[in-house]
Order: structure tokens, then sequence, then C-alpha cells
């Protein structure tokens, strides 16, 4: 909670304000501002209470059988088995058994943790993950990857606990959405990078296309109430309404996003040492993607694809390609574009970090370690522009 709670609840509130309301001291800005307060310190206050409670069931399941210490569940890259599965899967024993063992792990306050194998049942005395930090997380598809299980299991099965495990953990989504309808990586809240409004690894966007399912109400969700359904489409509201927000305006004009935003200032904010503020055109592209992907897009998003579009145009890289671990480019006339995935804040310049916080504009400068462990550069932003080709006929920029 450190990153929200460094700033005073009055700072919170007139950084959700216009400027014309930080500079009214009239009764109406006065009230409006102490509303945002007393919303702000709820969420914080109820992020705390949740958090305890998670941690409380495992303490005192703990102690009931002696543990000095939690058992950890296994740890596997991502949850333990393909997840991309036929309806069919969950009405066999395997399927049945996961999807026990995914039930068993959905902590008190709704979610499920990341690099955690979920094959097998959580025991009592157990925590609900592997790392303390994620625990539960939207990370790495953690969370909304359980629920589209649960969603798909349901609709093979009809089997209502899995439907009440879902609308556990859709009411987690709806709780931790920020005032400003964004996410943090983690909630509960732990503090730190992780409270950021996070676009990195398709997180808000995951978030996103789930409740546009959810509202939908088709196909696996059609189980969805029309409660439920209805607060999905007033949670993706908001989020649409904070995705264009935080869409980094240079001068006068629209760029792309940051890998994460302070939740305070919505401006990109730094994460781990060489996870800079800054654009970035990779976790950008996923944004873009949703974008195009609403029917009937609002004057605001076609303007923000069309705006990001431009800017992928503009710093895109021609006949050069990149193999990690290497100091330089490669000349190859026959590579598609390509993109350095940070770029600095005002400049449009690639930029590089490393483990001791140093940022570079070169590439060979960067250690042995983080050239061959972290993607610099990216070829992922041609998918969307083969993909805006045909969206721009639809929705011209309008003259």
């Amino acid at each position: 909670m450190r990153t929200i709670l460094k700033y005073s609840l009055a700072v919170i509130a007139l950084c959700q304000l216009p400027l014309s309301f930080a500079a009214d001291q009239s009764a109406t800005a006065n009230s409006t501002q102490a509303a945002l307060e007393a919303q702000w310190q709820a969420y914080i206050n109820h992020s705390a209470a949740l958090r305890k409670a998670d941690w409380e069931v495992v303490k005192k399941e703990a102690k009931r059988r002696g543990l000095k210490e939690p058992l950890l569940p296994g740890y596997t890259k991502e949850f333990g088995f393909e997840t991309n599965q036929p309806l069919e899967w969950f009405k066999s024993d395997e399927g049945k058994a996961i999807m026990e063992a995914i039930l068993s792990l959905q902590t008190p306050s709704g979610g499920w943790s990341k690099r955690t194998d979920m094959t097998k049942k959580r025991k009592p005395g157990m925590a609900f993950g592997t790392e303390k930090n994620y625990i539960p997380t939207f990370d790495n598809d953690a969370t909304t990857m359980q629920l589209t299980l649960l969603a798909k299991a349901f609709a093979a099965t009809g089997n209502k606990v899995y439907s009440d495990a879902f609308a556990r953990g859709l009411e987690l989504i709806f709780t931790a959405q920020y005032p400003n309808g964004g996410w943090p990586q983690n909630y509960p809240l732990v503090g730190g990078y992780h409270n950021y409004i996070t676009y990195n690894d398709e997180l808000m966007v995951n978030i996103m296309f789930l409740l546009r399912d959810v509202a939908k109400g088709e196909g696996n969700y059609a189980f969805a109430s029309a409660e439920q359904r209805k607060r999905a489409q007033q949670s993706l509201d908001r989020a649409i309404e904070c995705a264009l927000n935080t869409q980094v305006m240079i001068g006068n004009k629209l760029t792309v996003w940051g890998a994460q935003h302070d939740p305070i200032t919505l401006m990109p904010a730094k994460a781990r040492a060489y996870e800079m503020a800054s654009l970035t055109s990779t976790e950008s592209v996923w944004m873009v993607e949703f974008f195009m992907s609403l029917d009937n897009p609002s004057p605001a998003i076609i303007e923000s694809v069309h705006s990001a579009i431009a800017w992928y145009q503009a710093t895109k890289m021609t006949g050069k390609t990149w193999t990690r671990g290497d100091k330089a480019l490669t000349d190859d006339p026959n590579a598609p574009p390509l993109w350095s995935r940070f770029y600095e804040l005002g400049t449009d310049k690639p930029i590089f970090g490393d483990r001791d916080d140093s940022i570079h504009y070169d590439i060979g400068e960067v250690s042995k370690e983080r050239r061959e462990g972290y993607a610099w550069f990216s070829t992922a932003p041609n998918k969307i522009l083969k993909h805006y080709e045909k969206w721009a006929k639809k929705y011209p920029r309008p003259s």
C-alpha cells in the first residue's frame, strides 16, 4: 500500500480532478474532493482487510496442524497443465480433478496466484500460492484464466460449484478496480510497483476482455446473471475511460501507453530496475488490439487507435533484426519492421535498462545477463498494423 499511502488523501483527490477544480475553493469543489478522499480511503481499507483475512485462514490452518510455517504448493512456470481445453475435457476425470484443485486454490478474497501448480489440491495449512507477493494476482494470466476455465467447466457440466466460484472471482475483479478504473498487478494490494495500473503481460486487457464477454452474456458466459452482466459492463466502461486517460500525450499528440502507470498521477511509472518510466511498444499493442475489437467504438476510442498507429509508424525500424544477447541490431533487408520495447518520454528514443538502475541508449551497453534475459525488441506491432488496415476503412479518422 506504500505507493498509494505515500500521497496524502488531499493529493489523491486533486490528482483525480481537472485543474479548474483544484483551483476552485467553492463548496462544490470541496465536496467533490471529500468524496474522492473517502472513496480512495475505503478502497485502501477494504484491501487491507481482505489481505489480512486471506492470511488468517492459512495461519489458523497451519497452527491446527502444528506447522511453524505454512506449506507451499508446487511451483510451475504457468499452471501445470494445458489451459486451452475443449468443453468435453471438463467432463473427463483429468478435467474434474484439475478443476477441483483450482477450486481449492481460490483465496478467501476470490482470486488465484501465478506460478503455482494447479493440478494438485491445496492441503490445510498450505499457502494459496508459491510467491507471497502474488497471492492473489492478475499477473501472468492468473485469476482471469481461472475464471475462464470455471465458465467453461460450468458450460460443460452445469455444476453450480463452478458458477459460485466464478461469482466470487468476478466480485474480486469489481472490488480490485481502482476508483479511476484501472487495476493493480495484485489485489489485495502489496505495495511497490505491484500497485501500479498494469498493462504489462496483458493484465489490463485480459480483465477487459473477460468483462466484455461477461457483459455480453453469450457462449460460455450465458449463465451470468443480469446483475453480473450489468456490473461487468459498468466496470468495463470505467476501464476504457482509464485506458483513454492513461494514453500518453506528448505535446499535443497522443502516443501509446507505459507498461505501468502511477495510480494517482496516471503517468508512466518505473517498475523493476530495468523497466523505466517510458512508452512501451509491446504492452501498447494489446491495448490497441482491444480497442479495435470493440463494436461501435466511441470517437475517443477511434482517435486513440489512429494516434497509436501513427506513433507506431513513426517509430518503426526497418531492415533490422535482433537476437537475444546480441550487442547490436543486425542488417536484414527481409526482416519485418522492428520496435524497441521502451521509448524515452518526450524524445521517442529507444532506451534500455539494467539491474543497477542505469539507463542506456545503446543495447550494447546493457549487461550480458539482461541482454539475454529480456525482450528488448519486438515485431508484435506488425500484427495490429495489419488489422488496422481493415479497421481504418470502417472507422476512418475524422478530417
